[in-house]
């Protein structure tokens, strides 16, 4: 939310001491309801600023409050806490964001046009108030499940606005929730990587490429997915196959890394995250400190090159699968043995997704770089001048991910072999069309 004139900045956020907005000027007629509005109004721009350069974790209600102009007590007489203070500042950048989006779609009345304008409204939302972006993309996380339960209230919102516009010529090619849900997602991630290396600026010029691949998916030929089951037995059975050339393959650790990324794998996966020190990852793997500082940097470190290690060798394992067929089908055999993988490994299940999600900020970092790595890979996987372009593979590779996510965390990865269709269609859609995804969808299921 932007301040009054009145409660405008004085200065850029820096070490400094002196406050960052003017208090309001004094004058007779002042209501307590517009004192209190300007001191939230002083509060809300204080948190943006400080989140937007340092992080949440950084924020005190000290430094809050000092930038803001005002004291401690006036702080808690408008919050309980930095965190109610960080949710509802979010929920006035939302609320601004929507704003923007709306009107700019306003008197457009081609569908297509409509959802080309919100897009480049959200990404010039993005470059110009990258701060506020920030702390509505990326620094919630550091809250938890109360941040997160915000987030996804903002995010039905949007999805529903995407709904609308993705609704084809028949019922029969309504949307489905779980592919309007895959597609913010993927929308998100391109947003947050950008923030959170620096280059939000760069978003405006990728706002055409990004509509292109949400239109991808504004097919009648969409419809036809409702007819396709899961593939349970195939899946399992095509698991089965890999896995056993996996454990012919694998030899036993020779190597401290290797003892090191077992035992950090174990422990995540039993304990979670936040249990993980580094005296404790070395007593399980049994190597001495010199051995664990040679390898590593840290705890998070040391998790990331567990989980990329899990997640490669997972996707190599799949991907072994359907190296013999098309592009498209091969793309969706690894889909469905990735999915077969998930259900079948509680130590690829928990560490990359379930305990990633309860890590905060550090499980994010490892998240994201999880996912360009996977979209890399996903982008490399054509020949013949048949594959993703490097955005596409991006957004289709996090909308995937977030549902994955969504099922896993929720108790539910049993009933992914029933989403590889949608799954699949997410991948496809956008580099051969929706037709031809379905068709190849449909292909694989029938063989």
């Amino acid at each position: 939310m932007a301040a009054t004139s009145e409660a405008a900045p004085t200065s850029r956020l820096a070490e400094r001491s002196e406050p960052l907005f003017n208090k309001l000027s004094p004058g007779p007629g002042r209501s307590a309801r517009e004192v209190a509005s300007n001191q939230c109004a002083r509060l809300h721009g204080a948190m943006i600023e400080i989140v937007g350069r340092r992080g949440y974790r950084e924020v005190t209600v000290r430094e809050l409050s000092r930038l803001a102009n005002v004291s401690t007590g006036t702080f808690y007489a408008h919050f309980k806490d930095k965190d109610e203070c960080l949710l509802r500042t979010y929920d006035l950048v939302v609320r601004r964001a929507t704003e923007q989006i709306v009107s700019a779609q306003s008197g457009e009345r081609d569908q297509r046009q409509r959802l080309h304008r919100a897009f480049a409204a959200f990404a010039w939302e993005v470059a110009r108030r990258p701060q506020a972006a920030r702390l509505a993309l990326v620094e919630p996380y550091a809250v938890g499940p109360p941040a997160e339960a915000r987030m996804r209230q903002a995010e039905c919102l949007f999805e529903r606005m995407l709904s609308q516009s993705l609704t084809g010529k028949s019922e029969t090619s309504a949307a489905s929730p779980l592919i309007v849900k895959g597609i913010m997602a993927g929308v998100n991630r391109v947003a947050r990587a950008r923030l959170l290396s620096g280059r939000e600026k760069d978003l405006p010029a990728l706002s055409d490429e990004l509509t292109r691949w949400v239109l991808s998916f504004r097919d009648d030929a969409r419809g036809r997915l409702k007819q396709l089951g899961g593939q349970r037995a195939r899946i399992g059975s095509l698991y089965r196959s890999a896995q056993a050339r996996r454990e012919e393959s694998r030899a036993e650790p020779e190597d401290d890394r290797a003892l090191i990324l077992i035992a950090v794998t174990k422990l995540a996966a039993s304990e979670g995250y936040g249990h993980l020190t580094v005296p404790r990852i070395r007593s399980a793997a049994g190597v001495p400190r010199r051995s664990f500082d040679a390898h590593f940097d840290g705890v998070e470190d040391c998790f990331r090159a567990a989980l990329e290690l899990r997640t490669t060798s997972a996707l190599e394992n799949a991907a072994a699968v359907g190296l013999t067929k098309d592009w498209a089908s091969n793309v969706h055999t690894t889909i469905a043995c990735l999915c077969a993988q998930i259900v079948s490994d509680p130590l690829l299940a928990n560490i990359a997704f379930a305990d990633i999600s309860a890590s905060g900020p550090a499980g994010l970092r490892c998240r994201e770089r999880t996912i360009t790595g996977i979209a890399e890979y996903f982008a490399a996987s054509g020949s013949q001048g048949v594959g993703p372009e490097a955005l596409s593979a991006e957004a289709s590779v996090a909308a995937i991910w977030s549902i994955l996510h969504h099922y896993v965390t929720s108790g539910r990865k049993r009933e992914l072999s029933w989403l590889v269709p949608t799954l699949s269609y997410l991948a496809l859609a956008p580099t051969v069309g929706a037709g031809a995804a379905v068709e190849a969808i449909f292909r694989e299921q029938q063989r």
